[in-house]
């Protein structure tokens, strides 16, 4: 079997994606003989980075983040000590793995804990910008250990985490400085300022409003990257607009309610509350977006045990004032599409109480 350079293999574990690096874990080191020979004679001593971890796999996530803890996958916490050289230079392999899961465990730890607002309301205006250049001082400040920019960036590009039901790459955390920049410019610029005249004008308020110094040539660079009008006239928020019209009036969603509503209407619907949601790039109060062949069936069915998701029975057995409205539609599947389409473009993200996908940073740039 041709060896492997020491330095090339180091950056092949970075490089693992979860199953693989499970995989790795099991067949080169915890099943074989050698390791299980070498914990017997005491050799190795076995320990972890931390006690806040979890022992079942969860959507390929290294780690999952749960009222401000850090939880890592089990085996993503060893650290092997070892006193002496094992045969066959198998004392590398568990230096590698030290190597990998401690640098790994620091660049979390150190992350997190910059994000934590951010982390706790998934809302963009409260991300604390840096780069990754910025990140890597700020990390030999703490461990007094200096990480590579080409490491860090296989961190975060092959970490995911899990955070409320959404699974992210840790990209999301340290998003483009430029496209941070974009959603203060397109909020500016969809909000109740009048008379903007143009980009010298959105640089100054960006800097009187956000502190973000940038000049007029960025803002108008950052537009035209991220096909930013200089004026209100996005689509999504468009459709939004002229949609409005056609909704019912917002009733609380009760049996009287609905049993007023007539029978067999096809159309979609919308659940929200009195409590406002953060988004991360605006905030509304909206909770779902829905359709359905029998509207009255499908709201009789939140007034009981049956609600279609586990998500949202949890979420009306703890809140009482939640409402709905409607829009009457035979073209019912279509129009969720659009409106759910539309929501996540303004907004960043399903709304609460939607079914989740995987996020990242990228998928927005």
């Amino acid at each position: 079997m041709k060896k492997i350079p020491f330095y090339l293999l180091i950056n092949k574990l970075y490089n693992m994606s979860f199953k693989n690096y499970f995989n790795h874990l099991k067949k080169n080191i915890l099943c074989t003989e050698w390791f299980k020979k070498a914990c017997k004679d005491k050799k190795i001593t076995i320990r972890y980075l931390s006690k806040n971890y979890f022992s079942n796999e969860i959507k390929n996530s290294y780690l999952k983040y749960k009222k401000d803890t850090v939880y890592f996958f089990k085996l993503f916490l060893l650290k092997f000590e070892y006193k002496e050289k094992l045969e066959n230079d198998n004392h590398l392999k568990l230096l590698n793995v030290n190597i990998k899961n401690e640098t790994i465990f620091n660049v979390v730890s150190l992350l997190f804990s910059l994000q934590k607002q951010f982390l706790n309301t998934n809302y963009y205006q409260d991300i604390n910008i840096f780069d990754r250049k910025t990140f890597i001082v700020k990390y030999y400040e703490k461990y007094n250990s200096y990480i590579d920019l080409s490491i860090l960036s296989k961190i975060l590009n092959n970490v995911l985490y899990l955070c409320g039901n959404n699974i992210y790459k840790l990209t999301y955390l340290i998003p483009p400085k430029r496209f941070l920049y974009s959603l203060y410019i397109k909020e500016l610029i969809n909000s109740d300022i009048s008379l903007l005249k143009g980009d010298s004008q959105l640089s100054e308020i960006l800097f009187e409003k956000y502190g973000i110094k940038i000049s007029r040539r960025t803002v108008c660079d950052i537009r035209n990257k991220f096909l930013i009008p200089k004026i209100q006239k996005k689509k999504s928020f468009n459709f939004y607009l002229y949609h409005e019209n056609f909704y019912c009036d917002k009733k609380k969603l009760d049996k009287l309610n609905i049993s007023h509503l007539e029978n067999n209407v096809k159309g979609i619907y919308e659940l929200s509350s009195n409590k406002i949601n953060k988004y991360p790039f605006s905030k509304n109060s909206i909770l779902y977006i829905g359709s359905s062949k029998n509207i009255k069936k499908r709201l009789w069915t939140y007034t009981s045990e049956y609600a279609h998701t586990e998500q949202i029975r949890n979420f009306l057995e703890k809140n009482e004032d939640v409402y709905f409205r409607i829009i009457k539609t035979l073209d019912y599947k279509e129009f969720e599409m659009h409106f759910i389409n539309a929501f996540i473009d303004m907004n960043g993200e399903l709304p609460k109480l939607n079914k989740q996908r995987v996020l990242n940073a990228n998928s927005f740039v």
